[in-house]
């Protein structure tokens, strides 16, 4: 794999390229990872459009100080607590900012595959390539904890490393939906009330809007400005979640899992089931890791 081009002298900090290449499998395969200090915007700035890496999805945390990106026109200054999330090589600029007076920690994991792809095109076309979660966020906790234990050649093997990238992307995707779904009232009391009833197969949209005391219509609305999915999408998908839960963590047969994550029999969950993750639930339950 080829290691990030850099200007410059090496910084403080570590940098990291994984060895292992690629499977078919489909995991999320780390391609590199780092803790940097820049100081200047000479010896931290890129064109992306210039580099000829293999294509990666990259993920830079601001960790103090600030960073700069711009795409489409469109410069950002990256303070604390907020992140891009963007594919190398593309369409955007990236680095030091201009006029910057104090150093620029940064923490980044880079990520190759099209697992990887496909988690980077939902992450951006539901919250747009620059992040803000905030200073102190646990996704910054397991970049570091990843960037550490890579130090120490304690990641352990790609299934292991998948896990917890996985995991950082859950998070992004989680923290993110409940700051959006905090905006809109109705959708918070929509999400709490699928939380509580999810698990009933008679429960169902409908349902959830009579509770709400609102239309489906209205209902759809809000989910669609607030999440960007329909309500009908986000219970199954909330479902699907229950049922890989049970595949992990039980050994009950299918139709037990079925009725126990609101699904009417086996065979529609494994119809469901399929239609969402490509494998059969009998599949993930033998390799869960293949679904995060």
């Amino acid at each position: 794999m080829a290691r990030k081009r850099r200007r410059g002298p090496v910084p403080a900090g570590r940098f990291f390229m994984e060895p292992w290449t690629p499977t078919s499998e489909p995991l999320l395969w780390l391609a590199g990872c780092g803790h940097e200090i820049r100081a200047s915007r000479s010896d931290y700035y890129f064109d992306s459009r210039q580099r000829s890496d293999v294509p990666h999805v990259v993920l830079q945390w601001t960790l103090s100080g600030a960073g700069w990106y711009e795409r489409a026109g469109r410069a950002v200054l990256l303070t604390r607590g907020m992140a891009f999330v963007d594919v190398i090589p593309g369409p955007f600029r990236y680095g030091y900012p201009p006029g910057g007076r104090e150093p620029y920690e940064l923490a980044f994991i880079s990520m190759r595959g099209p697992a990887a792809r496909r988690w980077q095109r939902r992450l951006t076309a539901n919250f747009g390539h620059v992040l803000a979660l905030g200073p102190g966020h646990p996704v910054e906790a397991q970049m570091r904890a990843l960037i550490g234990l890579r130090a120490q050649e304690s990641l352990g093997d790609r299934y292991q490393i998948s896990a917890r990238l996985y995991q950082i992307v859950m998070s992004l995707l989680s923290a993110l939906s409940q700051s959006r779904a905090a905006t809109s009232p109705l959708v918070a009391q929509a999400l709490a009330c699928i939380e509580r009833r999810a698990r009933d197969a008679a429960f169902n949209v409908a349902e959830l809007a009579r509770e709400l005391g609102c239309s489906r219509e209205h209902l759809a609305r809000s989910f669609q400005a607030g999440l960007r999915v329909t309500p009908l999408a986000y219970l199954t998908e909330h479902r699907l979640r229950l049922v890989m839960r049970e595949l992990r963590d039980g050994h009950e047969k299918l139709g037990r899992v079925a009725e126990r994550c609101g699904f009417s029999g086996a065979n529609y969950l494994c119809r469901v089931f399929r239609g969402r993750h490509g494998i059969s639930p009998a599949r993930a339950r033998a390799r869960p890791w293949m679904l995060g």
